[in-house]
């Protein structure tokens, strides 16, 4: 770890103009029938929006760009949402917004693209991030259209020219299986982990049941630290007709006789137990074949991450203090029959870079779409789920996965855990459909 080395300084000759992290901040993480997925898309980027503004003090003028990101870019989520919240936030109409989508890994990339814009020089200040509404738009529900012959909605497939890929091609032969979603890549995934472990399936089910146990456990245990990520939102209450209840203005109301302050994740059951999770019916597969349930799976969720990017000399201009930098980002493209694969791929990669490796890091957030992703990655990583360096405050499994949202997230929860314990280094990964991965490593720019 003495030659670590970061991107920027790899790169870039002014240590000024070095991108820092100045401030991070989420919603609580909404599930299915919560009450965060009462809000606009867009309105949750506001909400984070405006606690960034308002806890840093600084001419928002110098802001060059919003970005965020979403996967459903859909209904309020639609129209270029990095601009839609910007706007609605009531930031200076001269500010551009830019909206992304690299599936799982978009919040990921819209921090990574402004570090990018601000070391490049095309700005010198970003504000960044992502959001979901999923219980409300559904996964894959930007691939539909509106058939008016039929009068009703259509799915557009995918593209059929991916199957006749040569490299797509091989691996479906390989594998013997189709070209599906991520459910069906996850329980790919598992038998040829299963298989590759030696573990027989009631160990493999027990194993990746254990897995959500765990992340459960640590969610709920330790909220006090995780809390310190979120600002609480006043999410509406629903009339007897189902409708959200707002105020005069028609907006939502900072009143409980309208709303409710909505101050923790909404998805981590604390009554989990080992027992619970091995009654879950599974959800594909044979008989013989099936381990993956909802209950070993990250469930929909609604949420929005956020976080405020600077020059190092901007943020020292403006007395804001300076709470982390990037030492490496990487992204790649995977085997996309499987899916899921990505941290095996990216997080080497992202440490190589740096030139650290697993020991250097304090924290290891490998993001819990599915549980056998989880097995998989630590399988080929020799890296141990158990380590209490690893999602050591739950992950997907217990909180959600508001999917434009996760990688913000991720990257501001090692923010969080370094600055709680003093420690310098944390890595986060996610796999990401279509088969691709990302990984970030950040410094903790004031360790003990």
């Amino acid at each position: 770890m003495a030659n670590s080395v970061s991107m920027y300084e790899k790169y870039f000759k002014d240590p000024k103009r070095e991108p820092v992290l100045v401030d991070y901040v989420r919603t609580p993480i909404g599930r299915r029938k919560g009450t965060v997925g009462r809000h606009r898309g867009d309105d949750l980027v506001v909400h984070c929006y405006h606690t960034i503004l308002n806890r840093n003090d600084f001419d928002v003028n110098i802001i060059g760009d919003s970005i965020v990101s979403c996967n459903s870019q859909i209904g309020d989520c639609a129209l270029d949402i990095g601009r839609t919240a910007a706007l609605a936030a009531h930031l200076p109409v001269k500010i551009p917004g830019m909206s992304i989508n690299r599936q799982c890994a978009s919040g990921a990339q819209s921090v990574m693209s402004g570090w990018q814009a601000i070391a490049s020089g095309i700005v010198d200040c970003v504000i960044c991030g992502g959001t979901e509404v999923q219980n409300r738009y559904p996964i894959m529900s930007d691939s539909y259209v509106f058939d008016k012959e039929k009068n009703k909605p259509m799915m557009i497939a995918p593209n059929k020219k991916i199957l006749s890929n040569p490299e797509v091609a091989q691996k479906l032969k390989e594998y013997k299986t189709s070209f599906a979603g991520q459910i069906n890549s996850a329980h790919d995934l598992g038998l040829h982990w299963m298989n590759k472990s030696g573990k027989t399936l009631e160990e493999f089910r027990l194993e990746v049941d254990s897995l959500s146990f765990a992340s459960h456990h640590k969610a709920i245990t330790t909220w006090d630290k995780r809390g310190k990520e979120i600002e609480p939102i006043w999410c509406p209450k629903l009339d007897e007709e189902g409708n959200p209840t707002l105020d005069e203005h028609n907006e939502v109301a900072k009143d409980s006789s309208l709303s409710v302050l909505t101050e923790r994740d909404e998805a981590p059951r604390p009554n989990t137990t080992m027992e619970k999770l091995a009654s879950l019916r599974t959800i594909i597969g044979r008989k013989s074949k099936a381990f993956l349930t909802a209950g070993n799976s990250c469930p929909t969720s609604d949420g929005a991450a956020v976080q405020l990017w600077m020059t190092r000399e901007l943020a020292e201009e403006n007395s804001l203090k300076i709470r982390a930098s990037i030492m490496s980002y990487v992204v790649v493209g995977t085997d996309p029959i499987l899916q899921l694969t990505g941290p095996i791929e990216a997080m080497p990669k992202a440490l190589e870079r740096a030139n650290m490796t697993f020991d250097d890091m304090s924290y290891i957030e490998i993001n819990e779409a599915f549980s056998p992703v989880i097995f998989a990655c630590c399988y080929d990583l020799g890296l141990d789920w158990n380590d209490p360096r690893f999602n050591p405050w739950g992950g997907a499994i217990a909180l959600g996965h508001p999917t434009g949202a996760t990688g913000t997230r991720l990257i501001g929860t090692n923010l969080i855990q370094l600055e709680e314990s003093g420690k310098e280094f944390a890595i986060s990964s996610m796999c990401v459909g279509l088969g691709m991965g990302a990984a970030t490593i950040i410094r903790n720019e004031n360790p003990k």
